[in-house]
């Protein structure tokens, strides 16, 4: 969301989406039109806020049904989490300007993807032909399954997935989209990590055929215990996956001989806010299994294994520096 909106005009945006759908089920009572009257003459940020949503209805006509009238009615029906989802989405995309470029956009994409983690979240499903899927710490993805193929499209973050077997007639291919590339697995277990500017793939298991976005003629394919870093345009160095690469999915963080500032810039991705490692103790080395879901647990460890201290300005600022 525009980091330059206010407060109130933040809350705007919620209490605006929160009228939106009741706007749009088709149940408004006479008492709940005059109630949303009265909230629009309120604050020129109410009518500011409702500005927007009125730049987005007539769009939200032409969605897909991922996003539209449709799906704000049959949010009302549903759980309290579906409703929340929608109505956070819906305040997100007002917040990036209430239009369809906006849901275009990298975030819009993210907001809405079929299965999404937020910080620190670890989740696995079960795909339609029975294959895993699972999605580290913030990660967003979308799945699509037709006659033809199996696609998961990556928008952020990283991901696991263990092939099965497709039961159609004529086997579809099973491909991973993300901004640098297509992926096509080849029987397979394999790791793909969104990034910037650059997609990491790691295969632990049979092979992954690559294909660039700017170089569709030029794929490359990478075997097992190997990992290649690329852009959409050039293939980096294929390297050997290291031990414990898809230590994630159980939860935990496996490493051996890691540099501390690499165990740290791994720690981050799961915790809110800030936490660096002083380059006076980045290069001591370390090995070991930690959990995830506790990293201040982790962050006491080192701090009793190594000649490091903890140093905390706030719980959201954290930095790792020499006893």
């Amino acid at each position: 969301m525009n980091t330059s909106l206010t407060d109130n005009q933040r809350l705007s945006l919620k209490i605006a989406a929160q009228w939106f759908a009741t706007l749009c089920s088709g149940e408004v009572t006479p008492q709940q039109n005059q109630k949303w009257q009265q909230w629009l003459a309120q604050d020129e940020d109410h009518r500011w806020a409702w500005q927007r949503v009125e730049s987005l209805q007539g769009q939200l006509h032409n969605m897909p049904g991922k996003f539209s009238y449709q799906t704000l009615n049959h949010a009302r029906q549903q759980s309290d989490v579906t409703r929340r989802r929608v109505l956070k989405s819906l305040v997100v995309l007002l917040g990036l300007g209430g239009t369809w470029e906006a849901w275009q956009s990298s975030a819009g994409q993210r907001l809405l993807a079929d299965a999404r983690t937020s910080t620190g979240e670890i989740k696995t499903l079960r795909l339609p032909d029975n294959s895993q899927l699972s999605l580290n710490t913030a990660s967003a993805a979308d799945i699509r399954f037709t006659d033809t193929l199996r696609l998961i499209r990556l928008h952020q973050g990283e991901i696991s997935i263990i092939t099965a077997r497709d039961n159609q007639p004529v086997p579809r291919p099973f491909l991973v989209e993300t901004q640098q590339g297509m992926l096509r697995a080849l029987g397979t277990e394999f790791i793909v990590r969104q990034q910037d500017d650059a997609t990491t793939l790691k295969v632990l298991k049979h092979a992954v055929e690559i294909t660039l976005r700017d170089r569709p003629a030029g794929g490359l394919q990478i075997s097992e215990g190997h990992a290649v870093r690329f852009t959409g345009s050039a293939f980096g160095d294929v390297t050997a996956v290291t031990g414990g690469a898809g230590s994630w999915t159980h939860g935990v963080l496996s490493v051996s001989d890691w540099r501390l500032a690499d165990v740290i810039a791994e720690l981050a991705r799961y915790r809110h806010g800030h936490l660096s490692c002083d380059p006076s103790v980045a290069d001591l080395r370390i090995s070991g299994t930690f959990p995830l879901k506790d990293t201040d647990s982790v962050l006491e460890i080192l701090s009793r294994t190594l000649p490091v201290k903890i140093q905390t300005a706030t719980r959201y600022w954290v930095k790792v520096v020499p006893v």
